[in-house]
């Protein structure tokens, strides 16, 4: 599998990668972190049809019922389905399934369906990585085509706002962490992350 890393990294970078600066946004583009997209770079504001809420700041008050150092309860365990996708319905749905969720709709009539739920938007992150983000979104460049990093990002979100290529690189970099904990497992050399 190594063999095929490089080549396959190549030529995803020489199609994402263009320029000498790559993905470091200028101050007024990176003050939309704090205005119309979230700390971490996706839009703030729901969509046109309201089926996905705008996002409010996460959940960040402790579920009832939570007691410290035990298990999380389920913030939306009363939340009913909107309604369920089967085999008989999935046409009137067709344009929002993926081809393997029509086919297992198809393959297991009796037994698959898709239960939809009411969007929540509530992921949360600590005030330190949103500040890391926001300061990553200015300062933080691409190292170049071979053996990519990047350079000048200490925790956050390296590109939250992706440009000049910084969406390829993205999934270079994340790559490049998988194989590094593929290469660190137990049995192997080193330590599992």
């Amino acid at each position: 599998m190594k063999f095929l890393i490089k080549p396959l990294f190549a030529i995803s970078a020489s199609m994402f990668l263009a320029g000498a600066a790559f993905a470091a946004v200028t101050a007024a583009e990176a003050a939309a972190l704090k205005s119309s997209l979230t700390p971490m770079g996706a839009e703030k504001a729901g969509n046109k049809d309201g089926s996905i809420p705008a996002w409010t700041g996460g959940y960040t008050t402790p579920v009832p019922g939570y007691k410290k150092g035990g298990r999380r309860p389920d913030p939306f365990a009363s939340d009913k389905p909107l309604y369920s996708i089967t085999a008989k319905n999935m046409a009137q749905y067709a344009d929002k399934l993926t081809d393997g969720t029509k086919a297992m709709l198809q393959k297991y009539p009796d037994t698959f369906r898709v239960d939809v739920y009411q969007s929540k938007r509530t992921y949360v992150a600590p005030q330190w990585f949103y500040d890391k983000t926001f300061e990553n979104a200015t300062k933080v460049k691409l190292s170049g085509l071979d053996n990519p990093y990047a350079v000048g990002a200490l925790g956050g979100i390296p590109f939250p706002i992706p440009k000049n290529g910084a969406v390829g690189a993205g999934a270079a970099l994340r790559c490049r962490s998988e194989l590094h904990r593929e290469q660190q497992r137990p049995g192997g050399h080193g330590f599992a992350l």
